[in-house]
């Protein structure tokens, strides 16, 4: 019985490998949409806050405007980085470390009319802490943003604190991916939901393999 184990165990591990391999692939090129995506994000969102808060902008007059320009642009020619700093730990991407009883909607994307749509949480807030990254800038030239702890009535929150207590820059507000970025972790979640059903039988038959092994020892001793 344990080598038809064997068998079986083997069969469905060739089945998952070239499924394991295609989602670190897509998993590279989520991480080069978004890396594209950052870069004019960066540039725009600036643009944004430049004009919807004129009076800023206005006293900072051409010379600090021109210093903020530069950083920015430095921001956005440093996306891929930044983003490949938050989009490569494995705790985003489970083909890294494959394991049971994660949920089969972990990368689903969900549209809502009201609200738009909401991007998978171990995605998004990766992505979010990426671009959180412009808020020093903007805070920097008191564009009323603050990436720190300041405390103040006028300053916009842009930062998390992490399981250990520590503060990072993340973006707050709603906002949507790129087409790109949707369509390959649209892609994504369907090899995911294949791979996460082999895993689990492997996983199963493993176990079982061991059960049995315990059982065959007991009988012999």
């Amino acid at each position: 019985m344990s080598t038809e184990l064997d068998v079986s165990i083997r069969k469905k591990e060739a089945e998952l490998q070239p499924l394991i391999l295609y989602m670190d692939n897509l998993s590279q090129r989520f991480i080069d949409d978004t890396t594209r995506f950052a870069a004019a994000w960066f540039e725009s969102k600036t643009f944004e806050y430049a004009t919807k808060k004129p009076e800023i902008t206005m006293k900072l007059g051409k010379e600090r405007l021109a210093q903020m320009k530069v950083q920015v642009i430095a921001l956005s020619r440093n996306a891929g980085h930044i983003v490949s700093n938050a989009l490569s730990g494995p705790a985003a991407w489970w083909h890294r470390n494959p394991h049971v009883n994660e949920p089969a909607g972990a990368y689903e994307q969900l549209g809502n009319d009201k609200v738009g749509n909401k991007f998978p949480e171990v995605l998004d807030k990766p992505v979010r802490r990426a671009l959180g990254e412009l808020g020093n800038i903007l805070g920097q030239f008191g564009y009323g943003v603050t990436t720190g702890t300041q405390a103040s009535a006028y300053h916009e929150f842009w930062f998390e604190r992490d399981e250990t207590g520590a503060i990072r820059p993340f973006f707050p507000h709603l906002f949507e991916w790129s087409k790109e970025m949707q369509d390959t972790i649209m892609e994504y979640d369907g090899v995911y939901k294949r791979a996460i059903v082999l895993f689990d039988e492997i996983t199963k038959l493993k176990e079982e393999k061991k059960r049995q092994e315990a059982a065959a020892l007991w009988d012999s001793a």
